[in-house]
Parts: structure tokens; C-alpha cells; sequence
């Protein structure tokens, strides 16, 4: 894919910096509590890219000791809390999240999203809220089911009236996991989820873990759009890969796999834990 922006190549330039700066870094087996995350996403045809930033606060400290570092939090059911923010041609994104893990066996997740794009002709503002509860049947294996709830709201300016609309959907949703990731750091961590609704969503990925810091994920969505629209198959990979228990870089690409329109995406990100 090709990179049309400036700002975008400097973004990459300098995530390989830090990369190299952190290779000289030698750490010992560091439990941490807290997580920073920079990320970039160029969007094809479109001339502006996404910037953002995201920041997690473990409730208790997460080992580097055992497992693999990505997934570690999941892996040692270790809660948190998060916010970020990011940036997309003026439209701003904030987020809010939160995920708990009760007795080992019980999982709460809730993530919320707003939205807010303003110009000449008026404003519109998006909210969603993604709810979802967990059981862990196995240490390997958990289910769950959620909802999501989405809200949009427009306030125009036409020939000297304002207008103003809003609507709103709730969608039920179900998911899996399964991971064979031990304390070596190898294995497969599996995922899929079901959003039912007027527009169907069914998305899965599976992703291995070549050991503790280095994995490639492949994923698959398909969105079963209503009569008079197109399906859309959607394909992605991903590779992510810890210098050390502390620092990490990750690159993915996701392209539609049945349709003409250019709707390829690709991201570079860098995580940080301390």
C-alpha cells in the first residue's frame, strides 16, 4: 500500500528511532502497571490519517515472568482501566474503558466511544457503548454476550433554520475465545464474535505466538448488509512484536477482499508498559 502522507512517513520514521533506541535496552523481568500506546492508521483514498493515543491502568501488576507479553493481562485476569484519544481530519475521538475480572471465573467489559464533527453546514455527534460479560469455562476457554449501543445525533443549518435529528440502535452480541498459550510464551489464541442486527456482523481471528514477544494474527469479517446493498469480506493481518517485557511495535493491514472500492488500512503502533 502505498503512503501518500508526509506526516504519516514521519510517524513511521520515528517509531523505528525509538525501536532502535530500545533494542540497546536491557530489562529484567519487570511487573508493571501501566500502559501508553501511539498508533497511526492511514485510510486509502482518503488524504488524512488517523492519529491517537491510549493509556491503561492495571489494578494490579502484571507479570513478565510466564506467557506471552501482548496478552498477558487476559492471560493473568489482571482489570483495568483506559482513555484515549485520537484524530481524524478534525473529527476528534474520545474513549473511556474498563474491564474486570471477578474470582478468575467472570469477566465485565464496557467501552465507550464519542464523536464530534463540526463545520459550516452543522454538527454532528456519534456515541457507542460496548458492553460485554465474560465466563471463563476453562482456564483456555470463555464465552460471553453483550450489547452494543449506538446513538447519532445531527443538528443542521439550512437557508437560515436549524434542524435537528437523533436516532438510536442496541444490538445483541456473542462471543469465544480459546488460547492454548501456556507459560512458555507459544501456542494459539483464538477469537469470534456475532453482532446480530439489521446489518449482521460475524468477525474471527486466530493469531500464534512464535514465543513470548512475537506473534502474527490473521483475521476475517463479514457484514451481511441488507437488500440493495453489497456484502462486505473483509481480510486482515497483523505482527506484533515485544523488543522486551516493556516495549513493543505492532503493524497490521486490512483490505476488502470481494469488492472494487479501494478500502484498504493500515496501521503502526507502539506500546510501552512501566
Amino acid at each position: 500500500m502505498n503512503i501518500k502522507s508526509n506526516k504519516f512517513s514521519t510517524t513511521l520514521t520515528a517509531l523505528s528511532l525509538i525501536t532502535a533506541s530500545v533494542f540497546s535496552v536491557s530489562a529484567a523481568h519487570a511487573a508493571t502497571q501501566n500502559e501508553v500506546q501511539v498508533m497511526a492508521v492511514d485510510f486509502e483514498g482518503l488524504d488524512e490519517n488517523l492519529y491517537g493515543a491510549k493509556y491503561v491502568r492495571y489494578l494490579d501488576e502484571v507479570s513478565g515472568n510466564s506467557g506471552a507479553y501482548l496478552i498477558n493481562p487476559y492471560l493473568q485476569r489482571v482489570s483495568s482501566l483506559s482513555g484515549g484519544y485520537a484524530n481524524l481530519d478534525g473529527i476528534d475521538v474520545f474513549n473511556l474503558g474498563s474491564t474486570f475480572y471477578i474470582d478468575d471465573t467472570w469477566m465485565l467489559a464496557i467501552e465507550g466511544a464519542h464523536s464530534k464533527f463540526d463545520d459550516d453546514f452543522g454538527d454532528e455527534d456519534y456515541t457507542n457503548i460496548d458492553l460485554k460479560v465474560g465466563f471463563n469455562l476453562s482456564r483456555q476457554w470463555q464465552i460471553g454476550a453483550g450489547l452494543i449501543y449506538q446513538r447519532a445525533t445531527y443538528d443542521f443549518n439550512a437557508d437560515g433554520e436549524s434542524y435537528s435529528e437523533s436516532e438510536n440502535e442496541t444490538s445483541p452480541l456473542v462471543f469465544t475465545r480459546y488460547t492454548t498459550v501456556g507459560n512458555a510464551g507459544t501456542g494459539w489464541d483464538f477469537t469470534a464474535q456475532y453482532i446480530a442486527d439489521d446489518i449482521d456482523v460475524l468477525s474471527g481471528s486466530a493469531r500464534y505466538f512464535f514465543s513470548p514477544g512475537l506473534s502474527v494474527q490473521g483475521s476475517y469479517s463479514y457484514t451481511n448488509a441488507p437488500d440493495g446493498f453489497d456484502n462486505v469480506k473483509t481480510a486482515g493481518v497483523a505482527l506484533d512484536y515485544w523488543v522486551n517485557e516493556q516495549f513493543a511495535i505492532s503493524a497490521s493491514y486490512e483490505t476488502d477482499i470481494d469488492s472494487d472500492v479501494d478500502s484498504d488500512v493500515a496501521a503502526l503502533s507502539a506500546t510501552y508498559r512501566f
